[in-house]
């Protein structure tokens, strides 16, 4: 079998994309896409999605071993429900993202690159919901609680409020 196999195989010079469903199975009997080759459907946005990191590639192939496994038992598993996740730790600088980078940005924290320890972040906010959100600085426990609000998607009433509150709000959800 060749990539022209799965109809819904598209390639270009950068990548090669599968589509598949929401337990990484394609329209091939047998034959599962998982990590940077899948677009997959992204339930928290009813949107159909290619995901190029890390945690994505790892999440996927569990979710694709376990629907295999289900399948040869006569079970099924919950559809994949994967929230965007990006980190980079560099030096001394450690950032974490969760969820998407569209709509209004709000800034937030102590940028200034003088300051010993900068902490500093970005929600995102479309249709007065916040749908993403980066901190740079955090620790494991405000990690927890900006990917917690990308997951909830709480409504915003005041954009200037919430610059104010900043990472005071994601620790309320």
């Amino acid at each position: 079998m060749t990539t022209k196999d799965v109809a819904s195989t598209s390639v270009n010079a950068n990548a090669v994309n599968v589509t598949t469903d929401a337990f990484f199975k394609t329209n091939v009997p047998d034959v599962y896409a998982i990590g940077d080759i899948a677009t997959f459907p992204m339930k928290l946005y009813n949107q159909m999605r290619r995901v190029e990191h890390v945690d994505h590639a790892r999440k996927s192939a569990e979710q694709a071993v376990k629907a295999i496994k289900a399948a040869e038992e006569g079970k099924s598993i919950p559809e994949y429900d994967y929230l965007p996740y990006f980190y980079s730790r560099a030096f001394d600088l450690s950032w974490q993202f969760y969820g998407d980078n569209v709509g209004e940005t709000v800034l937030f924290g102590d940028n200034d690159p003088k300051s010993p320890k900068p902490k500093f972040g970005s929600y995102w906010i479309k249709e007065r919901k916040l749908i993403g959100a980066f901190l740079e600085g955090g620790t494991f426990e405000e990690n927890k609680a900006i990917a917690k609000v990308a997951r909830t998607q709480p409504s915003v009433e005041s954009l200037d409020v919430l610059s104010k509150e900043g990472l005071s709000f994601a620790s309320k959800i």
